[in-house]
């Protein structure tokens, strides 16, 4: 295995109560601590279309970790290696599917955000993240979790975090 996919035999726990918050800080702490591993696999999704390349992350982490979603008491933002390691094991979640995605973007400097929704309409709350990459002026979204590229659940409140 290539150095810069080696995993550190770590996990970053978010918090104890894993506000949405802190649930992003931890997540854009992941993406800084995976730059060598992202820059590393980057090349691997690169097209000149850059809405192909989005694609290309999108079907990569749809095919390669399986959806599993974390204990709601005990949630973890990975690095792109930790994930890749863990991918057939233990799957990922919209946390990681973020993550990864938003770190491949970035290193084929593609401008990106993260965007947090919540799809209840009395709690402001957070419950979903996913990755959106601005190509030729228009939000793509990169969200693994649902059946369709670019494709956007339906949410009440978003929240967007640029990278």
């Amino acid at each position: 295995m290539n150095v810069a996919l080696k995993a550190e035999n770590k996990n970053l726990l978010i918090s104890r109560y894993q506000t949405a918050g802190e649930i992003a800080a931890t997540i854009l702490k992941a993406i800084e601590m995976s730059k060598q591993a992202s820059d590393y696999i980057a090349p691997k999704f690169y097209n000149e279309d850059r809405i192909k390349t989005a694609k290309l992350i999108f079907y990569f982490c749809k095919n390669a970790i399986p959806y599993k979603k974390e204990n709601a008491q005990r949630q973890t933002a990975k690095t792109v290696s930790r994930i890749l390691q863990d991918a057939q094991l233990k799957g990922g979640d919209c946390k990681h599917y973020a993550t990864i995605s938003a770190a491949i973007c970035k290193s084929l400097n593609i401008p990106v955000k993260l965007r947090l929704i919540s799809q209840n309409y009395y709690d402001t709350s957070p419950t979903h993240i996913y990755c959106v990459a601005k190509i030729n002026n228009k939000d793509i979204i990169i969200d693994a979790v649902l059946k369709n590229f670019n494709e956007e659940a339906r949410y009440n409140y978003k929240y967007d975090i640029k990278l």
